[in-house]
């Protein structure tokens, strides 16, 4: 895509997130966990397919793209499942499947107790715990990988038992139990495509991108309160340990955004379990820093429930944890480091390439 193209989907996101997204409107969707308003622009400027080849429908963002969108979403804290909604149309172009209107939400399991095809459809038993807004969807896009077998299936939500959740910044995270069988126009098996731990991967990285946004806006309002605030006389700003603590703040903001960029671009082009781990990991380990800091810098201020400090620093927190957690893609990073062996190590950590 075209430098000029990717500007202009971003010019046309920000206003509508901008007046979409006041703290008020955030603070009434905690009650729901969703806002159907700012639901219903998305899908009519056709953002909810973003990821889909333009030839089945979509606007055929790469994952870079796709992020730097995402980033403005996490900026705003945009109460919809967007993220889940794009990777859940994608998977379902991968597949050939047909797409259908509505919100789409997405999930990955490989602890199935059925998972069957037969001459009416395809058995399938499960539970799925904290599903992205599941009771909002119209519809649930899962990859089953059970013995060697993946299958990408469309749920409608009458074949869901949906019991209601919410994280710690107020978004819907359900668990479903799952006890149907599919018609075959609903499933495919897949031979290519995406395993489940790629697909993980893949929304740890969307994941990710929110968060990077996320952690921008903090940091431009601390800066901001900051420069407003006076304490004896002087702004805040003027104390130097308040500027340490914000370079800080700004340099863990830096390199959470670079993580992920650098992540996107690679997996864009081929498997990259490293760079999306580093990614992660590195988003994981700013929220934590980032928020401590942001909440000393306003002090009590940053703690009442008017304040929009709040609204960033409480995503951040639920979300380092979902699609995995920092422990869990240090792990992850950890296998891949030790796969490369040891004549391998200084290379891979020093190279520099670009695979565009």
């Amino acid at each position: 895509m075209s430098d000029d193209m990717r500007q202009m989907l971003l010019d046309t996101l920000l206003p509508v997130l901008a007046d979409h997204c006041t703290a008020e409107r955030v603070q009434a969707a905690e009650a729901g966990g969703f806002d159907a308003g700012l639901w219903q622009v998305l899908d009519e400027l056709g953002y909810p397919l973003a990821a889909v080849p333009e030839d089945a429908g979509g606007i055929g963002l790469g994952l870079a793209d796709l992020c730097a969108l995402l980033r403005l979403c996490g900026q705003h804290c945009a109460p919809v499942p967007l993220a889940e909604s794009q990777l859940a149309a994608w998977l379902l172009a991968r597949a050939g499947l047909d797409l259908p209107g509505g919100v789409l939400t997405l999930a990955v399991t490989t602890a199935l107790q059925t998972l069957q095809p037969g001459a009416t459809g395809l058995r399938l038993t499960t539970n799925l715990s904290r599903v992205a807004s599941a009771r909002h969807a119209d519809g649930l896009v899962l990859l089953a990988e059970h013995a060697g077998a993946r299958y990408v299936v469309r749920l409608t939500t009458d074949e869901l038992g949906i019991e209601p959740g919410n994280n710690l910044a107020g978004e819907a995270r359900d668990d479903v139990r799952i006890d149907t069988t599919v018609p075959p126009a609903r499933y495919r098996r897949l031979t290519q495509g995406p395993d489940a731990a790629a697909l993980e991967a893949r929304a740890a990285l969307l994941r990710a991108a929110l968060m990077s946004g996320a952690l921008q806006r903090v940091l431009q309002q601390s800066l901001d309160y900051a420069r407003e605030r006076r304490q004896f006389g002087r702004p805040l700003a003027a104390f130097q340990a308040i500027q340490q603590q914000l370079a800080i703040l700004a340099a863990e903001v830096v390199a959470a955004a670079a993580a992920v960029d650098h992540a996107a671009v690679l997996a864009g082009h081929g498997p990259a379990p490293d760079a999306i781990a580093v990614a992660k990991v590195r988003s994981g380990k700013a929220a934590g820093i980032a928020c401590r800091i942001a909440h000393q810098v306003h002090g009590a201020m940053g703690f009442t429930y008017e304040h929009r400090l709040h609204h960033l620093t409480r995503r951040l927190w639920a979300w380092r944890d979902e699609y995995g957690s920092d422990v869990y893609w240090s792990r992850i990073l950890g296998q891949e480091v030790l796969n490369w062996g040891a004549d391998q190590l200084w290379p891979r950590i020093t190279a520099v390439s670009d695979p565009r």
